[in-house]
This record gives C-alpha cells, structure tokens and sequence, in this order.
C-alpha cells in the first residue's frame, strides 16, 4: 500500500485528497467563526437585559417609596410646634452594585446615573434649608415637588427600559395610579400657604390609617 503513494500516481492521488481536505475546512471555518460570533454576542445581550431588569426594579422601588413621601403629611409636635415627623422614610434610589452600565447606550446608562446624583443632590439641598425660618423655609413645598419630579423622570426610564429591552413589570392594582397620585400631590402644595398642617388634621379620626407620632394634648387627648 505505501508502495503505491511512491509513485506518480499515489503522489497525485495524495495530493487530490489534501486539496480535498483544505477545501472542506476551508468552507467550515467560516461557519465555525460565526458560530463562535453569536455565542460571544448572545451573551452581553443576555446581560444587558439581566442588568436592564435590575434596575427597573429599582427604579420602581424608589417611584412607590416616592410616591409615598410626597402624599405623606408630615406630623407635628403639639407640645413643640418646631418639632415634625414624617410617617415613611425618605426615598432612596438603590441601583444595583457594580453593575457594568457599559452594556446599555451611553445616552440611557448617563441618564440613569444622572437621575441617581440628583435624588443624593435633592436630600442635600433639602437638609441645607433653614427649618427656624417661618414656613419651614419651604421645606414640604420643596421636599413634595423634589421627589415628585424625579420620580415622573424615574417613570419615563422605567417605559423606556421596558419597551428597549422587552421587559415585563407585575401588573399594580388599578387603584394605584402613581403619576395621577403625584400630580394630586402637588396640585395640594398650593392649598396650604405655610406648608403646615396641625396634628388634629393629620390624625384625623381613629379610623385613621396614619401611625399617631405625637401624644395628644388638650381636647384632641379626650
């Protein structure tokens, strides 16, 4: 047998086979690369919709925290008329941590960043004002329309990020309508000239669903 790829013939044979050879592989090495490419590609897409998720959620978090700060009426000390209390806690924006933002467009991944510096920039400015000064300085004016508007603006990304990346968020109830509730929210601001509400109003009834902060005195304690 190997006497026969001595000859001319086995020697052109042999020849045949590897011309053969290299044009198979040849025409599989391009397959092979784009093979090779979809699976590099699949998976950054894959992360960016993981990371796109992530951060939906948390964008929501701090819609519903800030939907619930803006249409909370702050309660205040009978026995200190400078001393208040708010029932919820101010709203924070947690994105998630260590999160590769480069695998979003620059524009929508700036616009999220952005959005998280202007609510530590809000709670800044607001503990920077004067609460001695009459009216609390504008303090629930300012505190209300703050969180109301970067809330609407979280609202805006989160439609944004749903439709780009195909994303889902679990169906809310039909009763909570959060842009309705913020505007309501605002449009209120207007009808209190001082920002100030007493303690009888914010307690109202003992139907109330509003946590009591301040003991009562004088005829609101019978």
């Amino acid at each position: 047998m190997t006497q026969f790829f001595e000859t001319t013939q086995g020697i052109m044979a042999m020849g045949a086979l590897i011309a053969a050879g290299g044009l198979t592989a040849g025409a599989c090495i391009p397959a092979v690369i784009q093979l090779a490419r979809k699976q590099i590609n699949r998976r950054p897409r894959s992360e960016a919709r993981n990371l796109a998720m992530m951060t939906v959620l948390a964008l929501d978090d701090f819609v519903g925290a800030s939907y619930a700060a803006v249409r909370d009426i702050p309660e205040f000390n009978p026995m200190d008329e400078g001393e208040f209390a708010f029932h919820v806690p101010d709203p924070v924006l947690s994105l998630p941590k260590d999160a590769d933002w480069k695998l979003f467009p620059t524009e929508l991944s700036d616009e999220i960043l952005w959005l998280s510096n202007r609510v530590k920039n809000l709670n800044y400015a607001l503990d920077s004002l004067d609460l001695s000064r009459p009216g609390f300085d504008g303090f629930f004016k300012k505190r209300q329309e703050g969180y109301a508007g970067l809330a609407a603006e979280a609202m805006d990304l989160i439609e944004r990020m749903l439709e780009k990346f195909g994303l889902t968020l679990p169906t809310k109830p039909d009763y909570y309508r959060q842009r309705e509730g913020l505007a309501s929210a605002i449009l209120s601001v207007g009808e209190r000239s001082s920002g100030r509400r007493t303690t009888a109003t914010v307690t109202q009834s003992n139907g109330s669903n509003v946590l009591q902060l301040f003991p009562k005195t004088g005829d609101e304690a019978d």
